[in-house]
């Protein structure tokens, strides 16, 4: 790893770009963005994209019980390949780049991780594409997070015809009685004048995500009746908050979210969070990732802030947000524990 070419890159609270933006949800309630911080810009140049604009995004994040934390992020390259790269931090905001932990030269894209601690060891569930954006889901282990260990495909496409037939990715993965469960994103086909050759195409092709379970975190089975959530949605992330479960997604106008009583039946709350009304995110946010609060914090947010349409000139931000907002979307009165 070529830890000289990163920098350590200090962004303090001064970053702080949106405090007042006023957003709406679907049923017209409003929605206050109640702090944006810049915390990950792109430096290197395996994080700056072809364009030189930089493109960091599709955060996951681990704060240790010292209060370390611990991030790997997808970054893409001068070179158009993306890579998972990894910083540590003491509040969030300030981080120490140690640069890429995990790539594969057989392959365009390595991005989207998700990192749980499973059986004494870090397991991270990533999108892998050989090619242009077709993509499957694959495994790696660790002791200490730098050091990987590809164990091969975790989650392929479906069989033909199926609701996730051409394409899986952008997983989400947590631990729930012993075993791991998955949301992730795929598709049957990809719009007209998307970056693929030979695949099925269509103009009402979308999204929709699919959910699945391990008990070794290897090998995974398919929720049978298919796709859990459908209406376009991707980029997912996943908490269980007692008997309830929270989904966070990525949209055009900020983040948005979904509940469930059983991580199988979901439905769509709309916008959560709305776009700050500055350039940083001025075309929503892609890959959020929400962090379940601890004593000493509270609820915070990270996702790649989207600067331009084709969401491809990102950098990671830091979004704080109040307990009150994250408990009413259950349409309940106690307090997420």
């Amino acid at each position: 790893m070529k830890t000289g070419l990163f920098k350590i890159l200090i962004l303090i609270s001064l970053a702080t770009i949106a405090a007042d933006r006023i957003g709406r949800s679907r049923s017209g309630e409003p929605q206050l963005v109640d702090r944006v911080e810049i915390s990950l810009l792109a430096t290197t140049e395996t994080e700056l994209a072809p364009h030189g604009e930089g493109n960091v995004y599709a955060p996951a994040v681990i704060v240790e019980d010292s209060g370390l934390y611990r991030v790997w992020y997808g970054g893409q390259g001068r070179d158009g390949r993306d890579r998972i790269h990894y910083a540590e931090s003491r509040d969030g905001i300030a981080w120490k780049k140690i640069g890429v932990v995990l790539e594969d030269e057989t392959a365009n894209h390595v991005n989207d991780p998700s990192v749980v601690k499973f059986r004494d060891q870090l397991y991270m569930y990533y999108t892998r594409a050989e090619s242009d954006v077709v993509d499957e889901i694959d495994v790696a282990t660790s002791v200490d997070g730098i050091s990987w260990a590809k164990r091969g495909a975790a989650l392929e496409p479906g069989a033909r015809g199926s609701w996730d037939s051409l394409l899986v990715g952008r997983p989400s993965v947590i631990v729930e009685n012993g075993r791991l469960t998955m949301w992730y994103d795929g598709r049957k086909d990809l719009p007209p004048g998307a970056p693929a050759k030979n695949v099925p195409k269509s103009a009402d092709s979308h999204r929709a995500v699919g959910r699945a379970t391990s008990t070794d975190g290897i090998r995974w089975i398919k929720e049978p009746a298919g796709a859990v959530l459908g209406g376009d949605i991707g980029g997912v992330d996943v908490n269980r908050f007692g008997d309830r479960y929270l989904m966070v997604y990525e949209r055009h106008d900020g983040i948005g979210a979904a509940t469930s009583t059983d991580g199988i039946g979901w439905i769509d709350r709309g916008i959560l969070i709305a776009r700050s009304g500055t350039a940083i995110d001025r075309h929503g946010e892609v890959t959020p990732f929400l962090l379940a609060p601890r004593a000493d914090r509270g609820f915070e947010l990270f996702a790649g802030a989207a600067r331009a349409e084709t969401w491809d000139r990102n950098a990671i931000v830091r979004i704080k947000i109040d307990r009150a907002r994250i408990d009413a979307l259950f349409h309940r009165e106690e307090s997420i524990k």
